[in-house]
């Protein structure tokens, strides 16, 4: 039986009218707005940057533990490989303008993303990947990030264009 919908009869009271000029919020003084999102500007100090590339740190790190504690779904578990994918080739963008990144710190980047690239399939062999990826995550942090970091904000401040 098929399903039919009915929609009320119009009413015979008069349609609603717009609210008085003077009930109407004044207009705003032209303000600089705030880029948000995709058109947000990069930070060109490397004292925003490391802020920004710590927050993405928190970030992944609250997902991996997120994933391990609970149910490591595939979908989960690919939104973790994009994050980290994308922290990392900004991470090396940023370091690379900075003069701070060694041949031994993109190499570890390449382990990292050949590791995540090989997301197993059943969620049984997802916490031994997660724990291997959460052991990388951790030891780079504190090893290999902290070390260019403070290189990083040691340098002086480079002339380039660094907000591209």
């Amino acid at each position: 039986m098929p399903l039919v919908l009915t929609l009320p009869a119009p009413s015979s009271a008069a349609p609603p009218q717009p609210p008085a000029a003077d009930a109407q919020p004044a207009a705003l003084p032209r303000a600089r707005r705030q880029r948000s999102g995709r058109h947000r500007r990069w930070p060109r100090l490397w004292s925003e940057r490391s802020q920004l590339l710590e927050r993405q740190h928190a970030r992944i790190e609250a997902l991996l533990e997120q994933l391990i504690d609970g149910e490591p779904c595939f979908a989960r578990c690919q939104q973790l490989v994009r994050a980290l994918g994308l922290h990392l080739r900004l991470e090396e963008r940023w370091l690379a303008e900075a003069g701070c990144l060694c041949p031994g710190h993109r190499v570890s980047h390449r382990q990292a993303a050949q590791l995540a690239g090989l997301t197993p399939a059943g969620s049984a062999e997802r916490l031994g990947w997660l724990l291997d990826l959460q052991d990388w995550f951790h030891q780079h942090r504190f090893g290999a990030d902290a070390v260019a970091y403070a290189r990083a904000a040691a340098a002086p401040t480079p002339l380039s264009s660094a907000s591209r």
